[in-house]
């Protein structure tokens, strides 16, 4: 292999070359046909986003499986790296209930907040370890993950807000509006992780991105989120039997929304499962740019 395609804009380049001669995207962040060696992961300190398990994304299907997949094959992977950040979270969430309950409003406001942060916090983590055990067939540590994703946060958290204000002014104008830049902007977390540039230029490439496959994208979305209904259906039951026989049992409490979360998870696997089968259809050729 004396050549590599920019996974940006598709242009040739000479495989010594370290930035993209046409757009100047860094060219580490190449598609691998197999796992990079140990080395090259050591030296450069990130891996490029999993790809052996995940196709170009050509419609709902592609988004759909592979997600299950990914999530099903390395739940206990994905508890983990959930687990540390929510569970003293929801264990604080459910100790504070009684108060919450009672309008303190800025319990209510700080828990929102914290929760939105544990969001962000565990995003980054996640990717570098689905990344890393796809590619290389081993599970990184939760040290090594959360480390990884240290650097990650400042950009991921501003572009993550942005994106939030701007779906929802849409939504408030209309709800059409909200629904199309939500879905225009799902790849927004895998762009401010793994690739160069600003919260604004991570917002814009999402947008660009995503031309030309946002009807898949909704209705992938939309088959998660039924999946998840799903998964949550007997967590609903058993705190819905709590609430109705005035029982309060905080310990089950908390491992009924620790569940919940973890479940939830598997929307930021679908965000990450959609970057990276958009970018292997522009490695592929099919560019979605207009």
């Amino acid at each position: 292999m004396t050549n590599v395609n920019c996974i940006r804009c598709g242009a040739v380049n000479l495989i010594a070359d370290e930035v993209c001669k046409k757009c100047g995207t860094e060219l580490r962040a190449r598609v691998y046909t197999q796992p990079p060696p140990a080395t090259e992961q050591e030296d450069e300190g990130v891996p490029y986003p999993a790809q052996s398990a995940i196709p170009p994304f050509d419609g709902p299907g592609d988004g759909i499986v592979p997600t299950f997949n990914l999530f099903k094959n390395n739940a206990w992977l994905i508890t983990k790296i959930v687990f540390v950040i929510v569970a003293p979270f929801e264990i604080f969430k459910t100790l504070s209930l009684k108060n919450i309950q009672r309008g303190d409003w800025q319990l209510i406001a700080g828990t929102f907040v914290l929760q939105i942060l544990c969001s962000i916090r565990v995003a980054p983590a996640l990717f570098y370890a689905l990344t890393k055990v796809t590619e290389t067939g081993v599970a990184p540590g939760i040290n090594e993950s959360y480390r990884w994703a240290l650097g990650k946060l400042p950009k991921l958290l501003v572009a993550a807000i942005l994106s939030w204000v701007i779906v929802a002014l849409g939504t408030l104008a209309c709800v059409i509006p909200g629904i199309i830049l939500g879905v225009a902007f799902v790849p927004v977390y895998g762009i401010a992780v793994f690739e160069q540039g600003s919260a604004i230029d991570a917002l814009k490439r999402s947008w660009e991105i995503t031309k030309g496959h946002r009807w898949s994208i909704f209705a992938a979305g939309l088959v998660i989120g039924l999946i998840i209904f799903a998964f949550n259906i007997p967590a609903t039951v058993i705190a819905g039997v709590l609430t109705f026989n005035q029982v309060n049992f905080w310990p089950l409490e908390a491992v009924v929304a620790i569940y919940t979360d973890i479940v939830a998870e598997m929307t930021t696997v679908l965000s990450l499962v959609i970057y990276v089968g958009i970018l292997r259809t522009l490695e592929r050729g099919h560019s979605v740019l207009k």
